[in-house]
């Protein structure tokens, strides 16, 4: 297969990369190309059978408990995401800052509340973000991820299905891809079908990894959320651009949302160590893990000021 751009047609001047499968370790190697017009970095051929890549206790797929939500503690936690997911700005601006759920920071500007009609796709499990939300009262949430074994139904009302985004039917007024969006080897078709289901005001929220930030520049192959094979394509802003373009959306809105996580996975694998690689125990190392952390994490904040944060939001709407 040539070295074509899937995103905005270009074949010329574009550079090939080969990574490894760092997380579990396995060290396969994997080519990448960078395009040279929209820089959209992608794989330059898609592996045929990727279960091996999301072993059984991929750490998204298993069924949640929802224990952090029982008892005291867990009426607390209620309060905390309710706050989060639905306090207004004044809230968000001040004690949010503190207390508030960072999930929902990507609720901003939106005008969300309980009878919000949200889809979620390639959710997992939906510990993270959905579960909360039905545990809070939303009433019209629900997900959808091929990958899991089979449909799971929530005691608090929540539904999982083991379905692709195809089968579903709207309409919603938000759609959701967290970190999902870079595992498919068919975006147009995604975000034609999400154009489908979404209220004609709805909105589509991606939030992916991106090749326009400090990481991917300083990094490279290294770069711990390039994660192949499992990521396919690596956006830039501008393929987001093209590809909102060529489906009838436009970006308004981008959001970074990156973190210390960017530094500490990628000098592990300057390292050549996995990330499944159990951290080193002991006090004296753990305080030196900490330290470094803060740093990254101020570094991080910077970097998202600066929009080169490796991370990011970015919001679709219909033209």
């Amino acid at each position: 297969m040539s070295n074509k751009c899937r995103v905005c047609g270009n074949s010329e001047g574009n550079t090939t990369y080969t990574a490894r499968e760092m997380m579990y370790g396995l060290r396969e190697e994997f080519d990448y190309f960078q395009c040279a017009v929209c820089k959209c970095l992608q794989m330059v051929r898609f592996p045929e059978d990727m279960s091996k890549y999301y072993p059984s206790d991929y750490y998204s797929f298993d069924q949640y408990d929802g224990k952090k939500f029982k008892g005291f503690k867990g009426a607390v936690k209620v309060e905390q995401y309710r706050a989060a997911a639905l306090g207004g700005p004044v809230y968000k601006n001040t004690f949010g800052k503190i207390f508030g759920k960072k999930e929902y920071k990507i609720f901003n500007g939106l005008n969300v509340t309980k009878e919000t009609r949200l889809l979620d796709v390639g959710c997992g499990n939906g510990r993270n973000f959905l579960y909360p939300l039905a545990e809070v009262g939303f009433k019209n949430v629900l997900g959808c991820d091929p990958y899991l074994k089979e449909t799971i139904t929530y005691d608090n009302g929540l539904t999982i299905k083991n379905e692709w985004v195809y089968t579903m039917k709207g309409p919603f007024d938000i759609i959701t891809y967290h970190h999902a969006f870079e595992h498919l080897p068919d975006p147009f078709e995604n975000l034609e079908k999400v154009k489908e289901l979404l209220a004609d005001n709805g909105v589509c929220i991606l939030r992916i990894p991106t090749v326009s930030s400090y990481a991917w520049e300083h990094y490279k192959t290294d770069w711990v959320q390039l994660d192949a094979p499992r990521h396919f394509f690596l956006h830039s802003k501008e393929s987001m651009d093209i590809l909102a373009e060529k489906t009838g959306f436009e970006v308004y809105k981008v959001a970074y949302d990156a973190n210390h996580f960017q530094f500490e996975g990628s000098e592990k694998y300057l390292k050549d160590i996995p990330l499944s690689d159990p951290k080193p125990k002991g006090f004296s190392v753990s305080m030196k893990r900490k330290l470094k952390n803060f740093k990254y994490k101020q570094k991080a904040k910077k970097l998202n000021k600066e929009e080169m944060g490796d991370q990011a939001a970015f919001y679709l709407r219909k033209k």
